[in-house]
C-alpha cells in the first residue's frame, strides 16, 4: 500500500505543485478527465496503488481513503464470440442503430519525456505499434494525443471495450495512412469494423469512431506485421454499409468545422 507522503509526492508531480502545499482539502480537478485519470492510475500501479474502475476522487484526501478502503476485484474481460471461420469478435450487445463515439484531447496534457519506450504512461497506455509509429513522426505527442482520442472514442462507441486496457487496442495504418483500429484479444489480434476518423487542428487532437449496426470483423496479422501486409488489405476491409459511411463522414466533417471555429 502506497504511504501518505509518497502519494502527495505523486500528485502534487502531476498537479505541478510542492509535495508541502497537498492537503486532504487539495482539489483534484486538474486530473478529472480520462487522460489525468490513466496517467494517475499507472503512476499508483508502479506503488502498488489501484483505483477502483471508473472512480476520480475530488480531492486528495478523498484518493488517500479510497486508497486505503476495500478494493473492487479485477474487470473481466468482455466475452469472446465465435465467428465462421475460427474468427473472434467482441459482441455488440444486439444493438442495431449506428453508434458514435468522439473524443478531444490537449496535445500539451501528455507527459514530455525524452524515451517514450520506457516512459510509464506511453509503455502502459500505447500498444509497441502505435509507439513505432508516433516517434518517427517530427511531432510524437501529436500523434500520440491522436491515438488516445482513437482509444477512447471507441470505448465511448462501444461499451464492450471500456475494460479493456488500452494497449490492448491500437491504431493502425493501410498502405495510403488511413487509419483503423485492432483489438489485441487473447485469441489473436483482430480488425475491427468499426470506423476511425482522426484530426488535429492548434494543440488539439480528435477522433471519431462509427459502429454499425453488423458485427464484422477478422484475425489480422499480428502488430509488428500490420504495415507490411496492408498490401492485400482492400481484399479484406468490410467498410460500413454506404448510407452508415455518409451519416459518419457528415457528423465528423461537422465536428472538424466547429472545433476550426473554436481555434479562430
Amino acid at each position: 500500500m502506497i504511504d501518505e507522503q509518497k502519494l502527495k509526492e505523486v500528485v502534487a508531480a502531476m498537479l505541478m505543485i510542492p509535495a508541502g502545499d497537498i492537503r486532504p482539502e487539495t482539489s483534484l480537478a486538474g486530473l478529472d478527465n480520462s487522460l489525468g485519470e490513466a496517467k494517475l492510475r499507472l503512476a499508483l500501479k508502479r506503488f502498488g496503488g489501484e483505483l477502483p474502475n471508473g472512480v476520480r476522487p475530488a480531492a486528495f484526501g478523498a484518493l488517500d481513503q479510497l486508497l486505503r478502503g476495500t478494493r473492487e476485484p479485477e474487470p473481466s474481460a468482455p466475452p469472446v464470440l465465435e465467428l465462421p471461420g475460427g474468427a473472434h469478435g467482441v459482441p455488440q450487445n444486439g444493438l442495431q442503430e449506428l453508434r458514435i463515439g468522439l473524443d478531444v484531447q490537449d496535445v500539451a496534457s501528455l507527459p514530455v519525456c525524452a524515451d517514450y519506450w520506457e516512459h510509464e504512461f506511453y509503455r502502459g497506455t500505447f500498444a509497441k505499434s502505435e509507439i513505432a509509429y508516433a516517434i518517427v513522426q517530427q511531432q510524437p505527442r501529436v500523434h500520440f494525443a491522436g491515438f488516445w482520442c482513437a482509444k477512447e472514442a471507441l470505448r465511448k462507441c462501444d461499451a464492450n471495450f471500456r475494460k479493456i486496457p488500452p494497449p490492448e487496442t491500437a491504431v493502425a495504418h493501410d498502405e495510403t495512412g488511413r487509419p483503423y483500429l485492432v483489438w489485441m484479444s487473447t485469441a489473436g489480434d483482430v480488425y475491427l469494423s468499426h470506423a476511425v476518423s482522426i484530426s488535429h487542428a492548434g494543440n488539439l487532437a480528435m477522433a471519431v469512431v462509427a459502429a454499425g449496426p453488423a458485427l464484422d470483423v477478422r484475425p489480422v496479422a499480428p502488430a509488428a506485421q500490420q504495415n507490411a501486409a496492408m498490401g492485400q488489405s482492400d481484399k479484406h476491409r468490410h467498410p460500413l454499409k454506404p448510407r452508415i459511411l455518409a451519416v459518419f463522414l457528415v457528423i465528423a466533417l461537422s465536428v472538424a468545422y466547429l472545433l476550426v471555429r473554436f481555434l479562430r
